[in-house]
């Protein structure tokens, strides 16, 4: 089997076969990244990184920094792994700026143009609920017959670990990072911090305390939809779980429908993020709702001749720009694995010559 498929109780995967779906990917960069290392990013690129990752999904290349962002181990970012989806099952891409540092050199849909703030500061934002009914307006106006949710926003484990843990959520010890080394004291001491500052216990008082931009934006996509009778991949690890969290907690508050057990949202990441032994995806996933569906994408990654791509499996980045969510698409609709890997194989020396020369 080509993916890991968790508590699909209302047969999930068949919603999305033979579908037209739409790809969207929302990116932001967040402040405090910039003084506090919450992200196994490069310093030097990961302001870049959002505006990167997405030229490459659409362009087949990054075109604000000369190559797509790569870790320290030659490890690549999983916008190599959309991009294969992309182009291989030909999937139209919609990029929402929801505060990247950098703008993209691509077309896109702005709906704030400023980077989420400090967290440590319990200063996130001051417009979530905006934000929620921007990403709401998206949804109803996307034609597709599903949608899959991606995200690029550095550091952005630690804004969810603020968001499940102001919600009440055991969310300490089940976070998963884009690093072999999870800085977890580090991560619960800046979200800690923040979580003093905000105003309340309310949704929208904490993702404008320790959230990130991305989240109330895909929220309002993902319920929007699901309204619309349209299933919803949000394709992500634990930064999913958070936008999970948020949606449950809003559908709760402040709407009527249930869309967390509608049977058409679920959550769609790779096997290197549920295999993550220093993390707890399912356990996270099943205390907002155990209903909802868990998918993981398999990629073969350990037969590469490229290490760059075997230090997926060593617990190098894991998941980003929607790879896992969009690879479950992609495998109910005729793509294997060994697909993906041999075209990130393909391109990966020309993506990356300036690395490997």
């Amino acid at each position: 089997m080509s993916i890991i498929s968790i508590n699909d109780n209302n047969g999930f995967l068949d919603k999305i076969k033979n579908k037209k779906v739409q790809f969207s990917c929302v990116i932001s960069s967040i402040e405090t990244t910039k003084y506090i290392p919450i992200s196994g990013v490069n310093k030097k690129v990961i302001e870049y990184t959002p505006a990167a990752d997405m030229e490459l999904v659409i362009m087949g290349k990054s075109l604000s920094i000369p190559t797509p962002p790569i870790d320290a181990t030659g490890c690549p970012s999983p916008a190599t792994i959309t991009r294969a989806n992309v182009d291989l099952k030909n999937i139209p891409v919609l990029t929402v700026d929801a505060g990247s540092a950098i703008k993209p050199k691509i077309p896109y849909i702005s709906v704030d143009e400023k980077p989420t703030g400090d967290i440590y500061k319990g200063r996130a934002m001051n417009n979530s609920k905006e934000l929620f009914k921007m990403g709401e307006i998206i949804g109803k106006n996307l034609t597709s017959d599903a949608l899959i949710i991606g995200e690029s926003v550095p550091g952005g484990t630690t804004t969810a670990l603020g968001v499940l843990m102001g919600l009440g959520y055991d969310a300490k010890n089940r976070m998963s990072s884009g690093s072999v080394k999870n800085p977890k004291e580090l991560k619960l001491n800046v979200v800690e911090n923040g979580l003093k500052y905000a105003k309340s216990k309310d949704v929208f008082d904490i993702l404008n305390a320790v959230g990130d931009k991305m989240m109330p934006v895909v929220a309002g996509m993902a319920v929007s939809s699901v309204k619309k009778g349209k299933p919803v991949i949000l394709a992500g690890g634990t930064q999913m779980a958070s936008v999970l969290s948020v949606i449950k907690e809003i559908n709760k508050n402040h709407t009527k429908e249930n869309i967390l057990k509608s049977g058409l949202i679920s959550i769609g990441t790779t096997e290197f993020v549920l295999n993550d032994k220093n993390a707890d995806l399912k356990g996270i996933i099943e205390q907002i709702d155990e209903n909802v569906p868990i998918f993981a994408s398999k990629f073969n990654y350990d037969k590469s001749h490229i290490e760059g791509l075997k230090s997926y499996c060593k617990g190098s980045v894991k998941e980003g720009v929607g790879a896992g969510g969009i690879s479950v698409y992609s495998y109910v609709n005729g793509l294997i694995p060994d697909d993906i890997r041999a075209y990130v194989e393909k391109n990966y020396y020309r993506w990356f010559k300036k690395d490997v020369e």
